[in-house]
């Protein structure tokens, strides 16, 4: 798998967006949505963790998964629909990628 994915051919050359850029607009994205106290790192062994935005390439397509903190104030099902459809809605205007699906999981919940 490549850390960029190709947008578009233009006269002048290639367009690339990294693989970097599609998981910061999914973070930030995630973040803004009332009902997500955070992105949730997963641990695997002492030293090595997991991001909590993963993206994947599928064909000409990415799937995205999110891994979030959320609120016990909030139905979890609700507050992950939306994310499911903010993230996609942003990073498909921003980065002209289709994104075929998101994938929500809800890691921890926060009871402050």
């Amino acid at each position: 798998m490549s850390n960029d994915y190709q947008k578009k051919e233009h006269v002048s050359g290639q367009v690339r967006i990294s693989e970097n850029v599609i998981r910061s607009i999914a973070g930030v994205t995630a973040c803004e949505i009332e009902g997500v106290e955070g992105l949730a790192p997963v641990r695997q062994g002492l030293l090595r963790s997991t991001l909590p935005v993963t993206v994947s390439l599928t064909g000409d397509r990415v799937e995205i998964t999110v891994r979030l903190i959320l609120s016990s104030q909030v139905r979890l099902q609700s507050v992950a629909e939306q994310v499911q459809s903010e993230v996609k809605e942003n990073v498909q205007n921003m980065t002209g990628i289709v994104v075929s699906k998101v994938h929500v999981i809800a890691s921890d919940i926060s009871f402050d």
